[in-house]
Formats: structure tokens, C-alpha cells, sequence
């Protein structure tokens, strides 16, 4: 018997607006390990996705607009064995993993862990592809992967682009795929995934060692990050390392240790903004319960970071 895949696809349009979000939920976590999603309200939403299972990996092709997407600790479970890619087409995305940001523009991609927690936000419409890979397959091909998840990859150059340009163009073709070519094909998306991964590597100066350092650091900053005493000084002192240590060991993030703490702040403080069980705490209490001192200051640098002053945002998600 000739076995092909073919491909398969649904959209939000086939219900009515108001089940829409919940729609797009279910479809979502029956294709890629669960999230929760959350959006100020399902108005205007849209969303289609097509996807193609080739061998044990599944490239989707999705197309929607505004959207928070969460993954938790109660939705990772012990048969979650997979890494995850965003291939960003249109739009943009902002992906938070492990307390990395990272932004993704057109032709640039992010990967990331299926068992740790993660935050994504699309602020408008957007056009992505994504990859869910097995988890064993990739490790064997880089061996590293665990210190390369969240990391910007850019496409425009080798060794990002073969990967961005043939996923696209299986996504832009729509054949169907007999089912021995497509594991022949799981392979190859495979080794060029990895192959992407090596630019990765190569901008990072971490050893294990040092990479397990940075990541005992992160994790007493986001431990300790209400505390409004909370700066590189008593961070490098916490660990027993130097201030210029510390400053060298975050040379490999796109920002200092001072300004990663402030954007998790930030960050914490938008969740608590967007939690309908906080909304009748006032802003200036979440903001200074957060770690900031000055209020004036915090609102200076949330409208610096979300183009839009604290009242304005929280108002904004109560329509």
C-alpha cells in the first residue's frame, strides 16, 4: 500500500467569534504539547493552522493576531519528550524560557523545551511555522541543546537559513508526502535543525560549566526578585563571584545583569496587571511589592518597554 501524508488544516472561521479562543486552544494542544492562551477578549481573533507530520516531527503553519500563550508547570507531564522550534514568517513574537527573552522578527527563529515552563506574546497579526521534534533525536545531533534553548537564531545567513528556507518551502508547496519520504525528510529537518543550532554555539562563549553558573545566577534573581534591594552587587555576592565576574558571565545574553533584572520585573509586574484576581489592587501597590522604590520611575520604564503607561495597559485589557 502507497501511504502518504497529507496535509490537514482548520481555522477559527468555521465557528462563531465568541468560541473562537477556545477553539483555537483545543486545536492548538492537539498538535503541540498543552498551553493556556489568554487574550483581553476573543473580538477580532482569528486563527488557521495546516500541518504535516513527517515521521515523528510535525511542521505546522499557523496564521493568527493577539495572543498570550502560557505553558505551566501543571500542563508538562512525564510523556512531553519533545523540543520545540518558532520559525517567525510574519509578525513578531516575544518568547520567554529559563528567564531568557528573546524577540523574534521575520526570519528569525527561537527553540525551546517542551518540560520547562515558558511565556510567548504576539502582539499582532503574525504568521509563524513551528517544529515539534523529538526530544532523543535532537540531543543525539546536538549534544548541547539544553544551553542553546531561547537563543535568537537569525536566518539570513548560513547556518539558519537552509533550515528557515526548506521548512517554508514545504509549507508554501502543500504536496502531499509519501510516508517513506517524509521520514527521509524528518532527517534532514533534523540535521539542518542542528546545523542552525551551531550559530548558536559559536556566539556563545559558555562552557557547561559556565552555562550552569549563569543559570544558578538567573534563578536567584528570579528568587529574589521582589526585593527591591536586588542589584549586581548582591547578586555576584551571593554567589561568591566577583562583580566583574558576574558582568562577563552575562556577556552571552542581549542584556546586562542590571537590565535582565528590570525587564523580569516588568514582565511580573504586566502578568499581575492582566490577572483578573488583582484587579482591584492599585498600581503603584503591585509595582512597589515588585522591587521597584519609586513609582515615577517604574512607570517611566514600563511605557519605555510596552509603549504604553500601566493605567493605559490595564484599561486596555478590561475591554
Amino acid at each position: 500500500m502507497n501511504m502518504r501524508e497529507s496535509w490537514r488544516g482548520l481555522s477559527t472561521e468555521t465557528v462563531s467569534p465568541s468560541e473562537r479562543l477556545e477553539y483555537w486552544r483545543y486545536a492548538t494542544n492537539s498538535l503541540f504539547p498543552p498551553t493556556r492562551l489568554s487574550r483581553p477578549s476573543y473580538r477580532g481573533f482569528y486563527g488557521r493552522v495546516s500541518w504535516l507530520s513527517l515521521g515523528e516531527v510535525k511542521l505546522a503553519d499557523i496564521v493568527s493576531n493577539s495572543l498570550e500563550v502560557m505553558r505551566t508547570e501543571e500542563e508538562i507531564g512525564a510523556e512531553d519528550h519533545w523540543y520545540e522550534v518558532n520559525l517567525q514568517v510574519e509578525g513578531k513574537s516575544t518568547f520567554n524560557q529559563a528567564g531568557r527573552d528573546v524577540v523574534t522578527g521575520p526570519r528569525s527563529m527561537v527553540v525551546y523545551d517542551s518540560r520547562k515552563p515558558y511565556e510567548m506574546r504576539f502582539d499582532g497579526h503574525y504568521r509563524q511555522l513551528s517544529l515539534k521534534v523529538p526530544r532523543a533525536a535532537l540531543r543525539d545531533r546536538a549534544p548541547a541543546i539544553d544551553g542553546l534553548i531561547a537563543n535568537h537564531i537569525p536566518a539570513e545567513s548560513i547556518p539558519g537559513r537552509f533550515l528557515f528556507d526548506f521548512a517554508l518551502a514545504l509549507c508554501d508547496d502543500r504536496s502531499d508526502v509519501p510516508a517513506h519520504v517524509g521520514v527521509r525528510i524528518q532527517h534532514h529537518v533534523l540535521d539542518l535543525l542542528a546545523t542552525a543550532l551551531l550559530g548558536v554555539s559559536e556566539r556563545s562563549a559558555l562552557t557547561p560549566g559556565r552555562q550552569s553558573q549563569l543559570d544558578r545566577v538567573r534563578a536567584h534573581i528570579l528568587a529574589h526578585l521582589d526585593d527591591p534591594d536586588l542589584r549586581p552587587r548582591s547578586v555576584a555576592a551571593s554567589q561568591n563571584m566577583s562583580l566583574r565576574s558576574l558582568y562577563e558571565l552575562f556577556e552571552v545574553e542581549d542584556t546586562q545583569v542590571a537590565q535582565w533584572i528590570r525587564l523580569q520585573r516588568l514582565e511580573r509586574i504586566r502578568r499581575d496587571l492582566a490577572d483578573p484576581l488583582l484587579s482591584g489592587w492599585p498600581i503603584t501597590t503591585i509595582a512597589l511589592q515588585r522591587g521597584f522604590k519609586d513609582f515615577s520611575h517604574f512607570s517611566r520604564v514600563f511605557r519605555r518597554q510596552y509603549g504604553m503607561s500601566p493605567r493605559d495597559y490595564r484599561a486596555g485589557l478590561a475591554h
